[in-house]
């Protein structure tokens, strides 16, 4: 009797292994499923066809600055050669000293031929504006597929520190938190 109940529980186990590899897999199948209807959504617009909002005070304007930087990476465009001074400084998370603007371009340049961001979502937490100079705090939420296949999920906050000249808002620099 006990080896019977040995061989049921393993059976038993198998049984719900089996199920439960196979309902991740479908699960892992239809998200990757899912990615590539995304992808190919957005591989079929271009930033310049996005619907633009008319901004209505300065802070619209320099969200709008912002949101634009965003959907320019999304589209996989060098958005850091039209956003940014010569001067930048940008400080992320996973690096020791902050970015000047040819090492951001050669990491972007990098980042496009290694991995596609595939979603993002930006909450506005404040902005302070003083004439030409603003800075502005943000939670973001970001999914990205790497080469190898895997989607990778990150959040955390931003400030971004943007000036204005000729009538257009410029990146000065940026830091991100977790």
């Amino acid at each position: 009797m006990d080896i019977f109940i040995k061989k049921s529980i393993n059976i038993i186990l198998i049984i719900v292994f089996t199920f439960s590899f196979s309902n991740a897999q479908n699960s892992l199948e239809r998200q990757l499923r899912e990615i590539d209807e995304l992808r190919a959504k957005l591989d079929g617009l271009k930033i310049d066809e996005l619907p633009t909002k008319k901004y209505s005070n300065q802070e619209d304007e320099i969200w709008g600055t912002i949101l634009s930087t965003w959907e320019s990476d999304l589209a996989g465009e060098d958005w850091i050669s039209t956003f940014c001074f010569e001067d930048v400084l940008s400080w992320t998370k996973e690096d020791p000293m902050p970015h000047d603007k040819i090492s951001l371009q050669r990491k972007r340049a990098y980042d496009s031929k290694n991995s596609k961001l595939l979603f993002y979502d930006i909450k506005k937490t404040g902005i302070v504006v003083k004439n030409d100079l603003a800075i502005v705090y943000y939670y973001y939420i970001t999914e990205t597929l790497d080469a190898g296949g895997k989607v990778k999920k990150e959040k955390g906050k931003l400030t971004d520190i943007l000036v204005k000249e000729n009538n257009k808002w410029k990146y000065l620099g940026w830091s991100e938190t977790k």
